[in-house]
């Protein structure tokens, strides 16, 4: 009787196609990162992050891990700014470091902070142009272009001044 159990069970998960891994709001579906493509780690970056759940933003998560690839994978793929507009959204900060001394955050009336606060300069990877991603009120994927190019990419997180 426990045979026959074990047999009709495995046969409806076989028949329902239960996978090993559903996604869920913290983790990814993705069998493997690094063997991904762009499309495919974007796509997945995008599910993670329309969930704003701050208990799956955290050092080594999954949404962590997205980033990282694309990052790598932009770099190599020598992609250019829209193209990481594309798979990350919309960014933090998008043009060429000139602009930066004008996004400095600075105190306005009745102390309300105006401007953007971007990584110290002595973080920025040298470029023509810079795509700044923004996550967790604290961390910075800065991605710098030259001819168009994805050249570099960094991270910047609160309090490294290494």
């Amino acid at each position: 009787m426990k045979a026959f159990i074990l047999v009709l069970t495995i046969g409806l998960i076989t028949s329902t196609g239960i996978k090993a891994q559903e996604p869920t709001a913290c983790g990814t579906a993705l069998e493997d990162m690094e063997t991904a493509s762009i499309e495919e780690l974007g796509a997945e970056y995008r599910r993670l992050a329309s969930y704003n759940n701050p208990y799956c933003d955290t050092t080594n998560s999954d949404l962590h891990k997205l980033m990282q690839q694309i990052a790598k994978n932009m770099k190599e793929s020598k992609a250019n700014a829209d193209q990481v507009v594309a798979e990350l959204g919309e960014p933090y900060y998008r043009g060429p470091l000139s602009d930066y001394e004008n996004q400095k955050v600075t105190v306005g009336r009745n102390g309300k902070m105006l401007g953007k606060v971007l990584p110290p300069q002595f973080k920025i990877p040298s470029g023509e142009y810079y795509v700044v991603y923004f996550w967790r009120n604290k961390d910075y994927l800065t991605f710098a272009f030259k001819a168009e190019q994805c050249a570099e990419y960094s991270w910047w997180e609160k309090g490294n001044y290494r």
